[in-house]
This record gives structure tokens, sequence and C-alpha cells, in this order.
């Protein structure tokens, strides 16, 4: 097999030359819209191709999709036609930053609006056309294409690049990490996929798996890519060897303190504390490593002047702005010399007043969370979110009605944004909730259900959280796992699992909770902002009750709670704002009655 099939027709105003690939073939006769491609001059923004497409010799039905595509694409982006350029990158980034939802746009719709877009891209000659299915005809790629056919996870993987190598002439036996690197050029800048890493990063995995497993695949092996950029830090396997088991030694004591010792703590870390100690420990010793400090133990990292230097270059990095992050690192590195080392009350007051000299963060919440609950003061949002797990119910009682394989990720979208609407729970708890541990059904399977979370499982440790769910909520939790009863896994485990009944990881959780809700109601909302949407809510029916709301979301101090204070602002402006309104009604209503006395 030949690894070139003549590129003698190849048309350049519709391909791209890539580096160590051989060139393509013409595929076919140019169809009417590459005709056009062909006569339209470089095109600079969306205006512009509005002018070609509105010349091009095309039906008019066609015509008219394509443009008023491009016009609501514009308008969803907030950007005019003539600011919006013709240029792959720019456009997926665009129309990646657009919440359809949040412009009372269908998935679909959108879909079917990114095609007519990347057609009207390849109009422009900026974007090529994928080529979908000339794999499977060609005479060296259809065999293996059609003998990965049954395993949907290869045969999909491969689609894209399998059809990159056909229109480029590149036998299977001719692929190698050349290719790969040329694919990932191409489906990055002359296509709109809308991930273009995802499919180049899982070309060698599947390709790798497929010569392990399909019948005369070509005895060739890719290297693994990662977009990962290469870390700025050291890994603490990279430092002296005392100064790891300083390390280690610390945060065993601060896992495992000796409650008979003078200098230990009162009370032993979180595992999640642990880590983040860990993390700011590695990335000081990183800092001092990277300026040329010598690092032997652990105190080489808290002594004054290392002190300074770690604190300063958080504080640069922030511009001198108020930065928790460098707060946070201070108090850690303040309690390592603190249970680690033996110094004088004198040298501790000292860093103290180093880290005093920060600029201070205010005790509020932080513009990206006050940014998702003011998008969330509109009625119309705040009843997508509130009704999402009854739609996302719906929605797979459809799939199983009409026989279709059901979708478990949203049945399980919609279980955890009910819990978290009814009791905003922390994302590790989330996580963890277990039927035959976590819930209780006093009065039988048709009675109130409860939630109950030990103390030990909860950040504070102190209170056991316990609450009875709301009927309907209750009603959707018992639908759910007959729901996974019905699909041959176990309705007694862990609520969020995947297919193979593993329990889900709390990072996965938490990106499909943010996925369903930017696809279903437009916004970028985490699990974790639920607890500030619960809180903010309750406040404005309740607003001096902070210690229900304290213990509603298991905050171990009043002053915690306290942060939602600053939303106050807004309830008195509101309360103000209703009685102007009374005022003038009272007024207008005082001057009426006068006019008709006269």
């Amino acid at each position: 097999m030949s690894g070139e099939r003549g590129a003698r027709n190849r048309s350049r105003s519709f391909m791209r030359e890539f580096p160590n690939v051989t060139a393509c073939h013409a595929l076919s006769p140019l169809s009417s819209l590459e005709r056009e491609m062909l006569k339209c001059s470089r095109v600079a923004t969306f205006q512009d191709l509005l002018a070609h497409i509105g010349e091009a010799e095309l039906h008019a039905t066609r015509k008219r999709d394509l443009m008023s595509a491009i016009r609501r694409v514009c308008e969803m982006a907030r950007m005019s036609p003539a600011a919006f350029p013709v240029d792959v990158a720019a456009v997926r980034l665009q129309l990646a930053a657009i919440r359809p939802a949040a412009h009372g746009v269908s998935a679909k719709h959108f879909a079917n609006m990114r095609s007519l877009i990347a057609a009207a891209l390849q109009m422009a000659g900026v974007a090529d056309d994928p080529g979908r299915g000339l794999a499977l005809k060609d005479p060296d790629w259809g065999p293996l294409m059609r003998g990965v056919a049954k395993n949907k996870a290869l045969a999909n993987g491969l689609a894209a690049f399998g059809n990159f190598c056909v229109v480029r002439g590149i036998s299977p036996c001719a692929v190698n990490d050349d290719t790969v690197a040329a694919f990932h050029e191409w489906v990055t800048h002359r296509t709109l996929h809308p991930r273009p890493r995802d499919i180049v990063r899982g070309v060698p995995v599947h390709w790798n798996r497929a010569r392990a497993v399909a019948i005369g695949w070509p005895d060739v092996s890719l290297s693994p890519i990662s977009f990962r950029p290469p870390s700025r830090h050291f890994k603490l396997e990279q430092f002296a060897e005392d100064f790891q088991r300083d390390v280690e030694t610390y945060l065993e004591m601060r896992r495992s303190p000796d409650v008979f010792s003078e200098h230990a703590p009162v009370r032993p870390l979180a595992e999640t504390t642990l880590r983040q100690q860990r993390e700011h420990i590695r990335l000081a010793a990183s800092i001092l490593k990277t300026e040329g400090r010598q690092l032997k133990t652990l105190a080489d990292i808290v002594s004054p002047e290392s002190f300074r230097a770690v604190l300063r270059h958080y504080h640069n990095r922030a511009h001198s702005t108020p930065n928790a992050f460098a707060q946070a690192m201070g108090k850690t590195l303040i309690q390592v010399v603190k249970y680690s080392e033996r110094v004088s009350d004198e040298d501790l007051s000292r860093l103290r007043r180093i880290v005093a000299k920060l600029p201070a963060v205010s005790f509020d919440l932080t513009e990206k969370n006050k940014r998702v609950l003011r998008q969330l003061e509109s009625d119309h949002l705040r009843a997508k979110l509130i009704f999402l797990p009854e739609q996302l119910k719906a929605r797979v009682e459809k799939d199983v009605a009409s026989g279709r394989w059901p979708r478990l990720v949203e049945a399980q979208m919609g279980l955890a944004i009910d819990v978290l609407l009814a009791i905003p729970l922390r994302s590790q708890n989330l996580i963890e909730l277990h039927w035959r541990e976590n819930f209780i059904e006093p009065d039988g399977d048709k009675g109130a259900l409860l939630l109950h979370i030990p103390a030990g499982r909860t950040k504070s440790k102190r209170v056991d959280i316990e609450a009875q769910l709301p009927p309907d909520v209750a009603e959707r939790i018992r639908w759910y796992r007959r729901f996974l009863a019905g699909l041959g896994m176990n309705p007694n485990g862990h609520l969020f699992v995947t297919q193979r009944g593993i329990r889900k990881h709390q990072e996965t959780l938490t990106h499909q909770i943010c996925e369903a809700i930017a696809t279903h109601v437009g916004i970028k909302m985490t699990p974790h902002q639920f607890r500030h949407f619960a809180a903010t809510s309750y406040l404005e029916r309740h607003p001096q009750d902070f210690e229900t709301l304290r213990t509603l979301l298991g905050h171990a101090w009043s002053k915690t709670t306290r942060i939602y204070a600053g939303s106050s602002t807004r309830r008195a402006s509101r309360a103000y704002s209703e009685f102007l309104c009374k005022q003038r009604e009272a007024l207008r209503l005082k001057r009426r009655n006068g006019r008709r006395r006269r």
C-alpha cells in the first residue's frame, strides 16, 4: 500500500500543508458550496462572510439558514458581526463560552447552529470538510474500521483520524507520531471540533488498543500524548532525604498527635487539610529551591528569610492585592514552625507579624460566587434550576418507555441536584451517600425519608447531619433506586456509581453536575455554590436567623456563617424599594382623594 495517492488535483485554498505528511488527493467533483468557496476572497469578519453568503448562488432556504445561524451566534456571544473574526480557534472559543440554555436554545438546536457555522467557515476557506465516512469506504482503512465497529469507543475514537488519513493519502501502515501531530494541527486549526485536545489525546490510546485486539491492525505503536504544561514546581521526592523525612514526620504528628505531649496540637487534622499542608510545604520548598537556596531539613523553609521569600513570591504574583492563598500559605508555615520546630514565643510572634503585613482578605463571598447568586435573582433561571431534577427524571423515563438505553448520568445528576437543593451538603458528603448507611425509613418505604451522616464524616467532626427530605425528593430517590435495580445494579449501595457499580470520584461528580447545570440552566454553578444559594435564599425570608442557617450548613462557628451578612445590603435596598413604592401609592391615593373633595 502506498503512502501517497496523488496531489495533482488538490485545491490549495481548501486544504492545508502539514509537515511530514503526504499531500492529499482530490475528494470528488466540487459541490456548489465548494465552488462558491473558491470564489470567496479572504474574509476577516462574520460581516464579510454574511456579504459573501448573500451573493452566493445557493438555495434560498440554505442561504437563510446560514445567515440566520451567523447572526444568532453573534447575538448570543454579544458581538457584532463586524467584530467577530473569521478564525476557527476564535470561533471555537466563543461557541464554548455560550450557554445555549441561557438564551432559550436547546442543545440540539445549538448543535445545528454549530454545523451551519462550520459550513460557512468552509465557504470562507478557513475550515476543511471533515470527510465523514471516508475511512469506511477506503480499501485500506475500511476493513480496519469495520473490524472495530462493534467497539464503539474504538470506532468513534478513531473515525476522525481515519478520515483525516484517507484525505491525505496516508495508509494505515504509514501512520506514526508525526501523523498524529499533523492531525492535531489540522483538527485544531481547520475544524470546529469543540474539544480538539480530547480527540487527539484519545488517538494513540485507541490505536494501541485496536492494535492489541483487532485482526490485521498495523504493528505500529503510537506514543501517548499529554497537553499538560511542564510543572513549575518540584516533587517532594526531588528534595533531600532528610527534608522528606521531616515532612512525613510532621504530617504524621498532625494526623495522630500525642495527647500527652506538651507541644502537640489539641486535635488531629482531617485528611483534606493534611493534603493541603503537604502541598503548601512542597510549593514553598519549590520556590526556595528555584531561587537557589539549599534545603536540607524542614527548618530551612521556615526561617525568617525563607518565610519572607515565600510570602513575597505570592504577594507579587497577586500584584500586591489581597490574596487568600498567600494568607493560607502563611498560616501553614506558622503551624509547621509551631509544632515541628522548638522556637521561642518571640520568634513565633515575629513570623506572625510578617503574615499580618499581607493585605487583609475581606470576609465576604468571592466575586465568582456573587456573580452566580446575581444570575439566580432571575425568577426564570431560578425556576429552571429548581425544576431541573424533575426534567432530567422525565427524560430518563422517556428513554425507558421507548426501549432506549437509559441515561444513567442524567438520572444521577437529577438526584444530586435534588439533594443539594433540599440539603446543601458538601461535595465530599454528597459523593459518599450510601443507601443503607445514610438513609432511614422509620415508617416504611411509603413514609418519611431521613438522612443521617455521622459527625465523624463531616468537616467539623462535631455534630451529626440529620435531616428529613421533602416528600417529592424522597419519592425521586426511591424512583432512582428502582431505576438502578432495573439496570441490574445494586440499589442498596452508593448512590453515585459508574456503570460497573464503582463509586465515582468526587471530581467526576462535580464536573458532571456543572455540565448538567450549564446545559439545561445556562449558568456555571458548582455543587458548593448550592450552599451559598441556600444561605442567601433562606436569609431573604429570615434576615436575622443566622443560627438556623449555621445548623443547616454544618458550620462549627457562627463567625463562618456571618459571611452571608454581606447580602443584607441587597435585602435592605429591596426592602427600601418596597417601602418607597408603598409611599408613592399612599401619596397618589391621598392626592386623588384631595382632588375629588374640590
